[in-house]
C-alpha cells in the first residue's frame, strides 16, 4: 500500500513537484521489506516532471569512475528513470545522465539499470534519484555504489546543453549535460526566443 510517509533522506523536486507525491510502499518491492514511489496525483503530461532525491558530498569520490545502481517498476509511465549528476562548488554539471535515451516508458516489471559517470577532481557534489515525466508511477528499491575502472564505459550524456522545459518563475530543467553556467543562461535564452524546444 502506497503511502505519503516521509522518505527519511529523500526530497521531492522538479518542475512540477505540486503534481507529484512521494511515499514508501510496503506491498510493492524488489528486496527487502519497502521500496520509494513517486506517483501523479493531477492530470499531467510530458514535460510536465518532478524528482525523488538525495545528495552527498562527493570528496570519497573525486578522480574514481562511479556506478550506480538501482532497481525500477512503472505503471503507466509516459517517462521514467534514474538520474545523476555531478556538480562543482560553482554549481556548474561536471557530469550527467538522466537516462533520456532510454528511458521506461508504461508499465514495466522490475528491472536493474545503471549509470556510470566519471567524478572530476573539481566535484563538489553528487545528487541522484527518480524521474518521472508526465504521469503514471515508478517505484524504486536498492540502490547502490560502487567504484569501477575505465573498461567500464560512462553513461555522460556529454551534449550540447537542450532546455526541454521551462516552469514557474523562470527555472529551467536541462538534460543534457557538460556545461557551463555562461552555457545554461545561453541555452535558456535560445529556448525563450523561441529557438530551440
Amino acid at each position: 500500500m502506497s503511502t505519503k510517509e516521509e522518505v527519511k533522506g529523500w526530497a521531492l523536486s522538479g518542475g512540477n513537484p505540486d503534481c507529484y507525491e512521494m511515499g514508501i510502499d510496503s506491498t510493492v518491492f524488489h528486496t527487502g521489506s519497502k521500496s520509494g514511489v513517486l506517483y501523479s496525483v493531477k492530470k499531467v503530461k510530458e514535460p510536465q516532471f518532478a524528482t525523488m532525491m538525495q545528495g552527498f558530498q562527493a570528496k570519497q569520490y573525486r578522480g574514481k569512475r562511479l556506478k550506480l545502481s538501482c532497481f525500477l517498476k512503472t505503471e503507466d509511465a509516459t517517462k521514467a528513470s534514474a538520474w545523476i549528476r555531478v556538480d562543482s562548488a560553482l554549481g556548474d554539471t561536471l557530469s550527467f545522465d538522466n537516462m533520456y535515451n532510454r528511458a521506461i516508458s508504461g508499465t514495466v516489471d522490475w528491472n536493474q539499470y545503471f549509470i556510470v559517470l566519471d567524478v572530476p577532481e573539481e566535484s563538489s557534489s553528487i545528487h541522484f534519484g527518480v524521474l518521472l515525466i508526465g504521469k503514471g508511477k515508478v517505484w524504486a528499491d536498492n540502490f547502490q555504489f560502487s567504484i569501477v575502472d575505465e573498461k567500464t564505459p560512462t553513461t555522460d550524456m556529454n551534449c550540447t546543453p537542450i532546455v526541454r522545459h521551462t516552469s514557474n518563475n523562470w527555472r529551467c530543467f536541462f538534460f543534457m549535460a557538460k556545461f557551463t553556467s555562461e552555457e545554461k543562461l545561453q541555452a535558456a535564452l535560445r529556448y525563450l526566443e523561441g529557438r530551440e524546444s
